[in-house]
């Protein structure tokens, strides 16, 4: 992945396009200079499930593995880790004994997509999120990321301890350093909003409900670029105009198996994007106009070809110079910090190789793209 400096500007494409038999959304990323930084993949038919919030009803649970299986809407479960009773949000008990018990409905958030043959995963942390918020939904500790230091982590103490709630606690993001208490207390209130609208209708919801309190993938992979990163926003697609151009009264109705009349808002932060965007109206394609064909057949394709020409396995095997082996390793932690999923550097062995873990949030995209 290329590195990008503060001062380079970035431009960013939202659109849709037809792929083998199936029609697939894209977020991408790119330099002035054509170069891609990012491509977001989503199948427009199997939308992503993370971030749902499910009422779903235990099925069975394991104590040696600390995980039960819930069954959840459209006949699909998913693998739960807990450990005790008393980490479930439970919606209705079947019965009055302790412990975790099949039948029990809960409330459950997806974290991660079925992959292969695995089921979702789920977790009894039911979040939502800001630009630089996460509002944890039950009493417990706030926390600030372990990235802030010094004067802002001091500053951002004291405002947490300002703020807190009976019914939720907070987790403020990196990007929380940079802003001041006005702006984070706004995101705090529109979160805290959320979770009462979501806490006042969870009384009245059926068995297998189905909540959307996520943000599309393309707001949420936009959040992640500061405003002042990017040189211009670009989409085709009406829901994202219509977003930019506030026409969707606050937030969209929740869908699922059985209906829900809770609403999510809007990111009140996408204001600040607003000034960048603009709506693509010409009657040429805008996925073929950024050559997204080409770069689509690129990174399905079996052979990933190297700027040199070449497509071989890269090995450091004979490195001689252990120095030169350090500089390679902290290029490459470099890199692996830039990854949009959480990548793990753990060391190179005796014979040269070395060893990455790499988060699994979404489906791989060859999933993803198979119909």
């Amino acid at each position: 992945m290329p590195e990008i400096s503060e001062q380079e500007q970035l431009e960013i494409c939202i659109t849709r396009m037809p792929w083998k038999d199936i029609e697939i959304g894209l977020f991408l990323v790119r330099t002035g200079d054509g170069q891609a930084i990012e491509l977001q993949v989503e199948n427009l038919a199997r939308p992503s499930m993370v971030g749902q919030i499910h009422i779903g009803r235990i099925q069975k649970y394991l104590p040696s593995l600390h995980a039960a299986f819930v069954d959840i809407a459209d006949q699909k479960k998913v693998f739960l880790p807990v450990k005790s009773p008393d980490e479930l949000n439970y919606v209705r008990r079947q019965s009055k004994s302790e412990g975790i018990h099949g039948g029990d409905q809960i409330l459950l958030q997806i974290v991660a997509d079925p992959i292969k043959s695995k089921d979702a995963i789920g977790s009894s942390d039911i979040v939502f999120k800001s630009a630089d918020v996460i509002a944890h939904l039950g009493s417990g500790e706030s926390g600030i990321s372990r990235k802030i230091s010094g004067q802002d982590r001091r500053r951002l103490r004291d405002f947490l301890s300002a703020c807190q709630g009976e019914n939720y606690h907070l987790t403020l993001r990196t990007s929380a350093a940079s802003l001041g208490e006005e702006e984070l207390s706004g995101q705090v209130e529109a979160l805290v909003e959320q979770m009462e609208d979501f806490q006042a209708t969870i009384g009245q919801q059926a068995l297998f409900t189905v909540f959307q309190p996520g943000q599309p993938l393309w707001m949420e992979r936009l959040m992640t670029y500061p405003a002042g990163q990017i040189a211009s926003i670009t989409s085709d697609l009406e829901e994202v105009i219509a977003s930019f151009a506030g026409e969707r009264n606050n937030g969209s109705h929740t869908q699922g198996s059985k209906g829900c009349s809770w609403t999510r808002r809007a990111d009140s932060r996408l204001a600040d994007y607003a000034p960048l965007f603009h709506a693509y109206r010409d009657e040429y394609p805008l996925y073929q106009l950024r050559n997204l064909t080409r770069l689509m057949k690129e990174i399905s394709s079996r052979t990933v070809w190297l700027p040199c020409g070449g497509n071989i396995v890269i090995d450091f095997i004979n490195m001689r110079d252990k120095r030169d082996l350090t500089r390679v390793m902290e290029h490459l932690s470099s890199c692996c910090k830039r990854d949009p999923q959480g990548v793990s550097l753990v060391d190179v062995t005796a014979l040269g190789l070395v060893e990455i873990t790499r988060q699994k949030k979404y489906a791989s995209l060859k999933q993803i793209l198979s119909s």
